[in-house]
């Protein structure tokens, strides 16, 4: 691996870079890490929180600048008060914890390529070979070279579809209509979602989001498997109101204990539930043994601002 001197970078590169620096505070700092890539695909490029920076690692040569541009605008957007998916909890089974997270992952960054499609559209770095390259690398990607079951092939295509229809920009929708119809018409669903919301307002993209992750659910479910349980096993940032943070918390949220062991207690799960949409926004740290019906009424009657001060829990002001 090695780091790119970030005067060999395009201006557009390097002016993402900046805007970046200046948004979080901290240095971003880029490396190579080439090797022979048959397809293009969309995570060619990473990035993680080190040391005080942020390293962002680019695999793809040939199409570097894209890939590069299409990681920096992950991290811009995940870091402009967008809400955020996070996990506090576990199922036991480390199979089970990364099968749901990484499902849900996928769908949230392609809610988040509905904005970066169009930002790498106006930036000239989303060219038509580039188009075309990354349609070749989805159609590879829905004709794997794998043996499984009808019903897992059915999912994994729906999340490669959703992401195709988007950053494809619709392009294969006929084809993949008639070739793929189930994975194909739950992907719409899904996109119909996105694009009656608007993604850059924090409350539509999580309600999307929400829509979507409960859709995914569905689909298992509905072909005979365990759901994923996206609405109790993981957080999404709660948007509200500064009236509502006024109200009582069980005017807005209901205290759920869960099947789940809380990864810092390692104790029996408590989470903060949405009233409205059963998503849950929190992992308290109860004591299980304090969890009396004198307590909850106590913690109830709390302001919303209260509680979440008291469990640090992450908020957007809507």
């Amino acid at each position: 691996m090695e780091q790119i001197d970030i005067k060999n970078l395009s201006d557009s590169i390097v002016n993402q870079i900046r805007k970046i620096e200046q948004l979080v505070g901290r240095p971003v700092v880029v490396y190579s890490d080439y090797s022979n890539h048959e397809f293009l695909t969309l995570d060619q490029a990473s990035h993680e929180n080190k040391d005080g920076k942020i390293e962002v690692i680019i695999t793809n040569e040939k199409y570097k600048d894209f890939v590069l541009l299409h990681e920096l605008y992950h991290i811009e957007l995940e870091n402009s008060g967008e809400p955020i998916i996070s996990c506090a909890v576990t199922t036991g089974k480390e199979d089970d914890d990364g099968r749901i997270l990484s499902t849900a992952n996928s769908l949230f960054e392609s809610l988040e390529h509905a904005e970066i499609v169009k930002k790498q559209t106006e930036d000239g770095s989303y060219t038509d070979e580039i188009r075309s390259e990354y349609l070749k690398g989805v159609e590879h990607a829905l004709n794997p070279n794998v043996q499984l079951d009808l019903a897992n092939m059915r999912f994994y295509r729906s999340l490669i579809i959703f992401d195709g229809i988007i950053f494809g920009e619709h392009a294969k929708d006929a084809e993949w209509k008639m070739e793929f119809p189930v994975s194909y018409k739950v992907a719409a669903g899904f996109v119909e979602q996105v694009e009656k919301n608007d993604m850059t307002v924090p409350f539509q993209f999580r309600r999307a989001l929400i829509h979507v992750l409960e859709g995914y659910n569905n689909l298992i479910i509905s072909n005979g498997y365990e759901g994923m349980h996206y609405h109790e096993f993981l957080n999404v940032t709660p948007v509200v109101s500064n009236r509502q943070l006024r109200l009582s918390l069980n005017q807005l949220f209901q205290i759920k204990h869960s099947p789940y062991t809380n990864r810092s207690t390692k104790k029996d799960a408590f989470i903060l539930l949405g009233v409205g949409d059963g998503q849950s926004v929190a992992t308290l740290n109860i004591d299980p043994k304090k969890a009396t019906p004198e307590f909850y009424q106590a913690y109830y009657q709390q302001s919303v601002e209260k509680a979440f001060a008291q469990s640090g829990v992450q908020y957007i002001i809507r």
